[in-house]
């Protein structure tokens, strides 16, 4: 490597050693462009975020039905004594609710992350009456105080706003869900719709030969060794399905730019499949 630099160097005019550098930081600064881009890292990237965002609002959630299990309590049994089991069986009202909507919640974030709709009204109401329920035996109690116990508008504010932060947070969970999948989709879907820009030739490197309608195949072209070997694996499998390689077979298997793809699949057709053997 460093006899070709030497080599180059002392060739060409006005290739200097910092030249040479750039031409590295440059090429490196395109692989690395690819990777960023790359649907897989992006997809990888945005799974991760959503597991901590999922996780994180799951226990928030949480912490807001536990407030709220309190304030039904106190609504259905906070006039019995302790020795009333019914005082007891109060407690269990709420985590009933509570587990029918986190059961509704991964219903809907699970369908959603695949792109279906919940296309059903019944789920949508069924999560307003059990939070509505939710909110008015949280705020009753509070407004309407027992003997010996005075109103307080701090109390009142937090048993109205816990209740409406965990009814949207229900709402916003299933929306994360899709939107965070439909980003991972969008990424796919741009990777596959768009075909990067060929490389810019190094400056005293010799312009590349232009591309004809009906690309010449007397000389063979020369493809990096992992273009060269994707594509003839590519070839081998289409003649194994009987059939002849084609420019959206090479395509497929490799991404470079449409002309490219013609001259490769010509290139094949000419040396009977073994154009890139040698």
């Amino acid at each position: 490597m460093q006899a070709n630099e030497s080599d180059e160097i002392d060739v060409q005019a006005g290739v200097t050693k910092r030249v040479v550098g750039l031409r590295r930081k440059v090429a490196e600064s395109a692989r690395l462009r690819g990777l960023v881009d790359n649907p897989d890292m992006v997809a990888v990237r945005i799974e991760s975020q959503r597991r901590l965002i999922t996780r994180g609002m799951w226990f928030f959630l949480a912490l807001g039905l536990g407030f709220t299990t309190a304030g039904v309590q106190d609504f259905l049994a906070g006039h019995r004594p302790l020795t009333d089991p019914l005082w007891w069986a109060a407690w269990l009202a709420e985590p009933m609710l509570a587990g029918i909507l986190i059961m509704l919640l991964v219903f809907e974030s699970e369908i959603l992350s695949h792109g279906v709709e919940v296309g059903s009204r019944w789920v949508d109401w069924l999560k307003r009456i059990l939070l509505t329920s939710t909110l008015f035996m949280n705020v009753y109690p509070t407004i309407a105080v027992r003997e010996g116990e005075r109103f307080e508008v701090g109390n009142l504010a937090i048993h109205v706003m816990v209740p409406v932060v965990v009814f949207g947070v229900a709402e916003v969970m299933p929306v994360i869900q899709h939107r965070m999948n439909q980003a991972i989709t969008d990424a796919y879907h741009r990777a596959n719709t768009t075909t990067p820009a060929p490389p810019t030739p190094a400056p005293a490197a010799p312009p590349p030969a232009p591309v004809q309608a009906a690309p010449a195949t007397g000389t063979r072209l020369k493809l990096p060794d992992q273009i060269r070997d994707a594509v003839k694996a590519r070839a081998d499998q289409v003649a194994a399905e009987g059939r002849a390689l084609t420019a959206d077979d090479v395509r497929a298997a490799v991404r470079v730019p449409p002309d490219l793809a013609d001259r490769i699949a010509a290139e094949v057709h000419a040396h009977n499949g073994h154009a890139f053997t040698n």
